[in-house]
């Protein structure tokens, strides 16, 4: 069986910690769980945030990790995930690493399909839904083929002498030659890093200095974009319908029907949705695991 990694950061309140939880659920409902655990927890209060009926004794909690400091959704997240990345290098090796918000679930089995689809394209070095949406008719989707980076806009901020713009400007540099173009990334609420990605930046020193994000307004998904780049990856779309991924930047892409229908196993966002409540969708996917058990 592939083994994987999962890594979740969860916001400082008690709701965070339940999406978290339900997170989990849905993951053991299909997938039996991972090798390994990485939580990063925003709380600045000691909480143990294992679920109870689980017991997780392959958790790893990172809590508070620059106690604050930085841009709270954007740098400080992205020099958080760089921790959690760089700890399951060391740990490994995995099969591919799983990273997803709390609001993301797990609705179908989605490991050997996606360990496959990495054995047979050897270029791909960030996997999920490319862009926004995995919704080929909003009109969102596909705008970042145009888009400036965050990277480019968040660089310009830093004092030109500062050794964080040295190493950020060099790693640009490098993904351009390598083909970065506009924005690309996959859609931050659920996407997969095959472990190549992370041994390559570990071994270009990607890893080294997490800190230089902390004041740049740039979101977590953007930066491991250019990083996939930078070590000579790319991104890569596997959100069609009868693919696992179904993301969308806020609320789901289709109706929670649709989504099953269309065969979609890592999906994102079950919060913010217009037509559904995040309750009713949390409720809605949970019955869907338990009729799978009996």
């Amino acid at each position: 069986m592939k083994s994987f990694a999962l890594i979740v950061p969860i916001g400082p309140g008690d709701d965070e910690l339940g999406r978290f939880h339900d997170l989990i659920e849905s993951l053991w409902g299909y997938e039996r769980g991972a090798r390994l655990y990485v939580a990063i927890d925003s709380s600045t209060h000691v909480r143990n945030v294992m679920p109870r009926d689980k017991r997780m004794r392959n958790l790893v909690t990172l809590r508070d990790p620059f106690h604050g400091l930085g841009e709270p959704l954007m740098g400080r997240l992205s020099a958080s995930l760089l921790l959690g990345f760089a700890l399951i290098h060391q740990a490994g090796p995995f099969d591919f690493v799983l990273r997803a918000d709390t609001d993301a679930l797990i609705v179908g089995k989605f490991r050997d399909t996606v360990s496959q689809f990495l054995a047979r394209h050897p270029q791909t070095g960030m996997l999920g839904t490319l862009g926004f949406t995995c919704c080929r008719e909003s009109p969102h989707y596909g705008c970042e083929k145009t888009a400036v980076s965050d990277v480019v806009d968040a660089l310009a901020t830093l004092p030109r002498d500062s050794p964080g713009f040295a190493r950020i400007e060099a790693q640009l540099s490098t993904a351009y030659r390598n083909g970065y173009a506009g924005k690309e990334y996959c859609q931050g609420g659920i996407y997969v890093l095959p472990f190549r990605t992370l041994e390559r930046m570990s071994g270009l020193g990607c890893f080294d200095h997490p800190e230089d994000w902390l004041p740049l307004a740039v979101p977590e998904d953007v930066m491991m974009g250019m990083f996939t780049r930078t070590v000579g990856l790319e991104s890569t779309d596997f959100s069609l319908s009868g693919e696992p991924f179904g993301s969308n930047w806020r609320g789901l892409a289709y109706s929670p029907q649709e989504m099953l229908r269309r065969g979609h196993a890592l999906i994102h966002s079950v919060k913010s949705d217009p037509r559904y409540s995040e309750c009713a969708l949390r409720r809605f996917f949970r019955n869907q695991r338990d009729k799978g058990r009996k």
